[in-house]
């Protein structure tokens, strides 16, 4: 009887692996979720998604941490339930995937000391643009965007690429995550 890689075990169309890295991703965003409430490090998430998950479920990871995120802040920390609540929850949405396009489309095609970094500034310029557009049309304090602000949420989000970035390396080292490498060029290796 030949033995059984759990990475290669089919659950739909998602490996073990693949959920396992979406699980400790998404854990991690509901974690950040409860720390930073609307502060949630979505430009750390998309790059980290875009660069450490698969193309197919990079929208899935993304969406997913939008809506944990909504219900966290709505259930569970108080947001009220206004218009502009629910708007601005819209726009960090609408934020969130534009910084997950801006890391995908920046994603380094090579590895290196500073690879990860474009991909994080595109994501977070994409994300602090997309919200500054909708402050245009929705109501938000005069200094939301000042540097001071946006200098301590780009803090956040670093810190936190840093720990996800752990995060993977050390699930990585136990085992949790297969190699990134797909069906064709292991088949190519294997036939060799």
């Amino acid at each position: 009887m030949a033995a059984v890689n759990v990475d290669n075990v089919q659950a739909g169309h998602l490996s073990v692996g693949r959920a396992v890295w979406m699980a400790l991703i998404i854990g991690a965003g509901v974690a950040c979720s409860f720390v930073y409430a609307c502060v949630t490090p979505f430009a750390a998430l998309a790059c980290l998604a875009a660069l450490k998950a698969d193309r197919r479920d990079t929208g899935a990871i993304i969406g997913l941490l939008w809506l944990a995120n909504q219900v966290i802040g709505y259930g569970f920390l108080g947001y009220p339930w206004t218009w502009d609540s629910v708007a601005w929850g819209g726009a960090i949405g609408v934020s969130a995937g534009m910084a997950l396009l801006a890391a995908c489309a920046l994603a380094p095609r090579r590895a290196g000391p500073f690879a990860i970094s474009l991909s994080f500034v595109g994501a977070f310029a994409a994300y602090e643009l997309t919200l500054y557009l909708a402050s245009a049309v929705l109501p938000a304090e005069a200094d939301a965007f000042s540097l001071s602000v946006i200098r301590q949420v780009f803090l956040i989000n670093a810190v936190a690429l840093i720990g996800l970035v752990c995060m993977h390396w050390l699930a990585g080292i136990a085992g949790l995550l297969q190699p990134r490498q797909t069906a064709a060029f292991g088949s190519a290796v294997a036939a060799r």
